[in-house]
């Protein structure tokens, strides 16, 4: 296996996230870099085995937490601008895990959002999403914070705790391993095929194109299975996932990524019989696959799978005002016909510069705001 060149980056925003990625790091592969961020010391204090740790709001909260207010989040990650920017520095993919409804991980993700993408880096958010019986009030917060997230994160994938827990009166510890698995599995199996060239690589240029075209919402399903008829029964377990159960994105999604990975006894009639089953019919189908062996998972087979719930195509500055596809294939932009460039009658106009900003380029296009759809 060859070393991943690109960067990847594993951040726990606020007390869910923190929590998460202290119980997912111990058990990640060599070379996963992780790092917790939160205004509650107390809460950093419990993730001894994060060696990347920001503290940051202190002249706001004291070293405390928020005490549920998101704007006193927001203003500790604004504030923070100087602590932040070296870690989000060089960094190609951004994979944030956060719980919303509470306060600083809820005011702070849009925020770690916009600064990551000024970097150029692609954002992956796992957003884990309140209990109904934490109230609405809660819920606002949470839902508000994803329209915040949206304008400025390339994909985000919901997981709603209900959806996430075990059947029937479960303990609380067993509640919060479960969320954990789930995440793990996710994000070590993503890792895992862009961190390595397997027999079938999944590159990262493919992860930002899904990433980029998928507005905004991901779909997210993992499985492990072993034994007599496992590839029958990773399938199963992938079509009953909590987070694609009841929906029809095995069969609608409009773009899929399928990552495989197994021991060295991995059958190829497995391989297929996976992608053919969970990939979706249609024939514009944007889909990309990812093999990977390892003498680890000798017996045993895992997948991975990230699907869009909608296909749009990105818009970008063309450096002249207006917009234009992503692809350059020639087509017209939604808003070419509302964003033209100069007319030739203003044509040797001197353009209008202030603090070093072209203010002639829409703000959207200078600040590299995604725009609403």
């Amino acid at each position: 296996m060859s070393e991943f060149k690109k960067k990847i980056l594993v951040l726990g925003l606020g007390g869910a996230g923190c929590n998460t990625v202290a119980r997912i790091a111990p058990h990640a592969p060599d070379g996963m870099e992780f790092a917790v961020m939160d205004c509650d010391f107390q809460t950093l204090e419990t993730c001894p085995s994060i060696e990347n740790r920001l503290a940051v709001g202190r002249a706001l909260t004291d070293g405390m937490s928020t005490g549920g207010d998101l704007e006193v989040g927001r203003r500790c990650a604004e504030n923070a601008v100087g602590q932040i920017e070296p870690l989000l520095s060089g960094i190609d993919l951004l994979i944030v895990i956060v719980g919303l409804g509470g306060g600083f991980g809820t005011g702070a993700a849009p925020v770690i959002a916009r600064m990551a993408r000024g970097f150029g880096a692609t954002t992956l958010f796992f957003t884990i999403l309140p209990f109904s019986f934490e109230g609405m009030v809660v819920q606002g917060k949470a839902n508000s914070s994803i329209r915040k997230l949206r304008t400025y994160a390339d994909a985000i994938v919901q997981m709603p705790n209900a959806l996430i827990q075990p059947e029937g009166d479960v303990l609380l510890e067993d509640s919060l391993d479960r969320s954990s698995r789930t995440l793990a599995a996710g994000v070590i199996g993503l890792w895992r095929m862009l961190a390595y060239t397997g027999v079938c690589n999944l590159d990262f240029t493919s992860l930002h194109t899904m990433l980029s075209y998928c507005d905004a919402f991901c779909r997210f399903a993992c499985a492990t299975a072993t034994g007599e008829g496992r590839a029958d029964a990773l399938i199963d377990s992938l079509r009953d996932h909590p987070l694609v159960k009841d929906s029809d994105v095995f069969e609608k999604a409009p773009g899929i990524i399928i990552g495989i990975t197994g021991g060295e006894d991995l059958k190829l009639s497995e391989v297929q019989k996976i992608t053919e089953a969970l990939t979706p019919k249609g024939e514009e189908c944007w889909v990309k696959l990812g093999i990977a062996t390892d003498p680890a998972f000798a017996g045993r087979i895992s997948a991975m799978v990230l699907a869009a719930e909608a296909w749009k195509e990105p818009l970008v500055d063309d450096g002249r005002g207006g917009l234009k596809p992503v692809s350059g294939d020639g087509k017209q932009g939604e808003l070419s016909g509302v964003l033209k460039p100069r007319s030739r009658t203003f044509g040797g106009a001197e353009r209008t510069i202030w603090n070093g900003e072209d203010l002639d380029i829409p703000t959207f296009s200078r600040r590299k705001i995604k725009l609403p759809r």
